[in-house]
């Protein structure tokens, strides 16, 4: 797949750059030539393999040179042949080869806020391949709001606020309200998969950018992006379809917080500010899809009066009328005080033990709209029938070959 890379300024002149250096490096006849030169500031050497979330000495193997060769390119003591910076900008970096003659390193947004929290009290890392889809949800963003200035789209998002002194459940039921989803749609969904998108063009409808694509699991299930331009929720693509709708509601409370940030969703001690945002958009989450009337109205669940254990098979039941997973449904109950903290802990390690990956196999045009969403790649297709963008854009935009252009567009005529 093509990896999407960010624009930068003086991406037009790189050409006549290039050609400089080469001509600046050649040797007269018969003189052995050098390797030729890069002309790189050695900050944006540093700046880009640290935004990349990589170290020395990972760098250096990718290029199989000597950590002290990369360590001398960094501090200006030495430059790159120009073939070594290509590798650097294409495979290491995945930046345009641009970007590494501009004289400072560019503006770019931070990270989004880390939610996440170790028994230490420290934020893990995050990998070079969620760093890196961080970076294309960021540029997804900037290119929409480009693309919708430029055809006279309207930008405006109808997204409600919310505060952490609002109840969860209130909120829930209005958004629920406002999304349009009632018990007698929810329960008709034919499997996971419908209910994932349907969910999805429910949030798309407020102005929100929905993407899904694959990071590792150990570092998040899904983030938000908030300020300036459009909002976006990003979501795990390696997470089962149930697991993504709870993250897309999550994310989605994270924008009427106005505080996006990096999400896992699990339940721990909560010791942190940023421990009381996610537990407010958990309860949220969970009452958007499992609402508390809805519920404990359910011939299932109406009958019982007092905390105790539940069947599997009847919490089965449950989750697939709700579509969502079996330890979101127990919470609920649980909040309901219709189970005891012992018996969901331990079903949730049980569940836990038994959870897998989601590896569904797509093929490149659904893919690309599933990662990048309807209502971009919608933008794209405009821009460029209106001659706004050319071929080569698109397929860059949508990091597909334009032979899968045309079932594309079908995609996107069906709703994806």
């Amino acid at each position: 797949m093509n990896e999407l890379r960010e624009p930068t300024e003086g991406e037009a002149g790189r050409g006549s750059r290039i050609e400089d250096i080469k001509s600046a490096s050649e040797n007269p006849i018969g003189v052995p030539r050098r390797p030729q030169e890069a002309a790189v500031e050695p900050r944006l050497l540093v700046w880009a393999r640290e935004t990349a979330g990589k170290d020395v000495g990972e760098v250096a193997g990718k290029l199989r040179v000597s950590r002290e060769t990369v360590e001398r390119w960094e501090s200006g003591r030495e430059r790159p042949g120009l073939a070594q910076l290509e590798k650097l900008a294409e495979s290491v970096y995945k930046r345009p080869l641009a970007v590494f003659f501009l004289p400072e390193p560019p503006a770019e947004p931070p990270l989004p806020r880390d939610f996440r929290i170790l028994p230490s009290g420290k934020e893990p890392p995050l990998s070079p391949r969620t760093r890196l889809v961080i970076r294309q949800a960021q540029r997804i963003r900037r290119l929409t709001h480009d693309m919708m200035r430029e055809l006279g789209h309207e930008t405006a998002v109808s997204v409600a606020e919310a505060s952490l002194s609002d109840e969860p459940e209130s909120v829930a039921a209005e958004v629920r309200r406002t999304l349009g989803v009632d018990d007698r749609i929810q329960s008709a969904w034919r499997d996971d998969d419908e209910a994932l998108w349907a969910w999805t063009k429910a949030v798309e409808k407020t102005g929100v950018l929905v993407f899904q694509m694959s990071f590792p699991m150990e570092d998040a299930r899904g983030f938000s992006l908030v300020g300036g331009e459009p909002p976006a929720i990003v979501l795990n693509r390696r997470d089962s379809p149930r697991g993504r709708i709870f993250s897309l509601l999550h994310e989605y409370c994270h924008l009427l917080l106005n505080d996006g940030g990096i999400c896992k969703m699990e339940e721990r001690e909560y010791r942190r500010n940023e421990d009381r945002v996610e537990k407010f958009c958990n309860r949220f989450a969970a009452a958007v899809l499992v609402p508390r009337e809805i519920l404990l109205g359910h011939p299932l669940v109406g009958s019982r009066g007092t905390p105790g254990e539940w069947r599997e098979e009847t919490l089965g039941k449950l989750a697939s009328h709700f579509k969502v997973s079996k330890e979101v449904v127990l919470r609920r109950l649980l909040t309901f005080n219709l189970a005891t903290q012992h018996f969901y802990e331990k079903k949730r390690e049980e569940w836990k033990k038994k959870a897998r990956l989601h590896w569904g196999r797509q093929n490149p045009p659904r893919r690309c709209v599933q990662e990048r969403g309807v209502p971009f790649v919608s933008l794209v297709l405009e821009s460029q029938r209106k001659d706004r963008i050319t071929y080569s854009d698109v397929a860059d935009y949508l990091g597909i070959r334009l032979k899968h252009l045309p079932k594309v567009e079908q995609l996107v005529s069906e709703g994806a």
